[in-house]
């Protein structure tokens, strides 16, 4: 099975000065698996994928991606950038570029690719969120829903083999949330590698493989979708399922 895993944490810690973000983490991610990640806000869910690609360096502990150790090295720096897909809460579009534009930016610079196939990929990847016909338009000219689509197609075309995702519907008007679950949706039935810290439990459900809740940076409680919401077994998990019911 050691082949099948894709990414490996173990002993993670993190601190940002005297606070402690990440706690002993320990979490084996295998290829074509999606996991949802939740927990009430501060418990280290976000900075917990944005340690998988670098954004965040660790203090103590190991992170293997595909086979490399993840250290300051160019080299792993290098095969985070070309594996690891991440979609934010904000778009992170530029606003200069046209939304082709941003598609084939990353693919040119990083993977050296030339225009036309760049710009193959990018189109491609437009058509699969179902947004193709916006390819010439600004991101300003696009609704909340359709720039986060863009941002998913963005991350798509430098072909990675996991895409993270923090929270990518929260800043959205809640009759946009939907066109970006069903893409997500989508991209998980294709059988891409997925970790997305999420509150919308309904996704979870259909989607996850596995649901992780987080608290305090530490990783309390995990299980399949249909076991974790009908028989949580810690309090921690229950209370924040309940808070969570009740909002919905």
């Amino acid at each position: 099975m050691q082949d099948n895993i894709l990414i490996e944490m173990k002993g993670v810690q993190k601190w940002y000065g005297g606070y402690q973000a990440l706690r002993d983490v320990d979490l084996t991610v295998r290829r074509g698996e999606k996991i949802v990640l939740c927990g009430p806000s501060g418990s280290g869910k976000s900075t917990l994928i944005r340690c998988i690609n670098r954004l965040e360096p660790i203090q103590q502990g190991s992170i293997v991606m595909n086979g490399h150790r993840l250290d300051d090295s160019v080299k792993a720096i290098d095969v985070v950038r070309q594996d690891v897909g991440m979609v934010f809460q904000s778009f992170n579009l530029f606003p200069h570029m046209t939304v082709l534009q941003n598609c084939m930016l990353a693919p040119i610079r990083a993977r050296r690719i030339g225009k036309t196939e760049a710009e193959a990929i990018a189109r491609k990847y437009l058509e699969r969120v179902r947004i193709g016909d916006q390819a010439e338009k600004y991101p300003a000219q696009l609704s909340g829903g359709q720039q986060q689509r863009v941002a998913i197609a963005r991350a798509l075309c430098m072909q990675p083999k996991v895409m993270l995702f923090d929270e990518p519907t929260s800043a959205l008007d809640p009759e946009m949330v939907k066109e970006v679950l069903d893409t997500m949706i989508g991209l998980a039935n294709d059988g891409m590698t997925m970790i997305c810290v999420t509150h919308e439990m309904g996704f979870a459900r259909q989607v996850a493989d596995r649901v992780i809740f987080m608290a305090e940076g530490q990783i309390i409680e995990e299980g399949a979708p249909e076991a974790f919401f009908r028989n949580p077994q810690h309090a921690r998990t229950r209370q924040f399922l309940g808070e969570i019911l009740a909002h919905h």
